[in-house]
């Protein structure tokens, strides 16, 4: 499809909106209009447009940090619908969060103006870079492009481009536009927005069910992602997790040139061999093809950040970036916004802030405390979306095993309503020092009041939960 950068020459790309068809060549537009502009994706394409000289303004049901930082920059942003938000623009983009047949879309459609996904935009922007390297996986896509994106930063002369779903510490963003070859961007497959995305190197971390609003089965989830394998590059790679069971049965009739990557399986072409923790963080031997290559040391914990960082490892192998950067980078990334990460102490116990909201990445992100963690440990955890938590109520009500005190949110209904009948008190029944709490004051209150020195807190979700540590420091 189109896209930016001035040292990149324009694609265009067929649209198709109603009855209107047009080839789209982003030089011939000047005023965007964004549909879910405070999508952390959507805001940093907004701003990547915004600094190539294009007027940008958007909608978004509610004010949040990302809305005000793009009004910093000058961007108005809407937050009622109305015909007239719209009127003078020239092109809109809409994220896949929001439906069709949502007012501000349809005002949209009403002004006349032809309309593109996120995906199909951020598409166009990999497609024009030589080396485009898209993560793809139910969970681990923002860590495993951190880490990959610190590896390009510590290679001398390199100027990656970046897009990834969390603020990357070293570049105190979620985007960097750079003017090399290189391109790192998340793959997400909500919706089949990966499908747009036609990259040289395709990661896959893992295959789990999950966006049940969308995915009514893993099989549907399987025949996606061999989709996306297979719209690599033909000169391309595909680099898949050996010990996520559904992402390998994915690679069956691939087409494309295959590696895979394992902590388990030595017979992967990138093995983790002599895996080791000093002081809770990680260490291992890399394995290439039965060679040993070198020593990794991680600054972040967790046997599953191991395997992110083998993914990003191998697609760095790829880009041909050299072992010294390889080691450097995997040293010095310290983790991405949301991801583990260190917001305080209170009452003597460290607090952390992390996106889990799969059962799968709390157990992760659990047994990754656990080891940290001297005292006692202690989850605050809010559910996202009521689908996900009605679909995956079982594997919920057995992820917190390594917490000593389970405290629960509301759900987070994100784009749904609650046609489910399902509550955070469906997944606390039964457990054993769990309690529920409706109110992000009121889980404040309920942590200063009993935490004590030694514990560890564990903030958990992609909602709204991130405001709890605010409340508390």
């Amino acid at each position: 499809m189109v896209l930016y950068m001035c040292t990149v020459a324009p694609m265009v790309h067929i649209i198709i909106t109603g009855c209107l068809t047009l080839i789209f060549n982003i030089n011939d537009y000047t005023n965007f209009y964004f549909v879910g502009i405070g999508g952390i994706s959507m805001s940093s394409l907004a701003l990547i447009l915004k600094r190539d000289g294009k007027n940008v303004k958007g909608y978004d049901r509610r004010r949040s940090d990302a809305t005000k930082s793009l009004e910093n920059e000058g961007i108005e942003i809407f937050y009622e619908c109305d015909e007239l938000n719209s009127k003078g623009c020239d092109i809109a983009v809409y994220t896949a969060a929001v439906d069709m047949s949502h007012p501000e879309i349809q005002n949209v459609a009403s002004n006349g103006i032809p309309l593109i996904s996120r995906a199909e935009l951020l598409g166009a922007i990999a497609k024009s870079y030589p080396n485009s390297i898209a993560v793809a996986g139910t969970h681990g896509k923002s860590t495993t492009c951190g880490i990959l994106s610190q590896i390009f930063l510590s290679l001398n002369g390199a100027d990656p481009t970046i897009l990834i779903g969390a603020k990357l510490p070293s570049i105190s963003s979620t985007f960097r536009t750079g003017h090399d070859r290189n391109f790192v961007f998340e793959a997400c497959e909500y919706k089949d927005s990966f499908l747009q995305f036609y990259p040289t190197v395709s990661v896959i971390l893992n295959v789990e069910l999950d966006h049940t609003d969308y995915f009514s089965c893993i099989e549907q989830m399987d025949e996606s992602f061999n989709h996306f394998m297979n719209n690599t590059a033909k000169d391309g790679c595909v680099i898949v997790n050996k010990d996520s069971e559904h992402a390998m049965l994915c690679t069956k009739g691939c087409e494309r040139k295959l590696y895979t990557y394992s902590v388990k399986d030595e017979t992967a072409d990138f093995y983790a061999k002599n895996i080791h923790f000093v002081d809770g963080l990680p260490g291992y031997t890399l394995v290439f093809k039965g060679r040993e290559v070198f020593e990794a040391e991680l600054s972040i914990p967790g046997v599953h950040n191991i395997s992110n960082s083998l993914a990003a490892v191998a697609a760095a192998f790829m880009s041909k970036v050299p072992d010294d950067a390889i080691i450097k980078g995997l040293k010095d990334f310290r983790g991405v916004g949301r991801r583990f990460e260190f917001k305080g102490t209170l009452n003597g116990a460290k607090v952390y802030d992390d996106y889990a909201h799969h059962p799968d990445e709390v157990i992760a992100t659990l047994s990754a405390a656990k080891r940290l963690c001297g005292g006692r440990l202690i989850s605050v955890f809010q559910p996202h979306t009521f689908s996900r938590t009605y679909d995956l109520l079982d594997s919920f009500k057995q992820s917190f095993d390594n917490a000593d005190i389970k405290v629960f949110a509301d759900i987070f209904p994100a784009r749904e309503e609650n046609i489910y009948g399902i509550s955070s008190e469906h997944i606390a029944e039964g457990m054993e020092n769990a309690v529920c709490i409706d109110s992000f004051q009121g889980i404040a209150d309920y942590l200063r009041a009993n935490v004590r020195e030694g514990d560890t807190v564990i903030i958990m979700g992609a909602g709204d939960i991130d405001q709890v540590a605010k409340l508390l420091f």
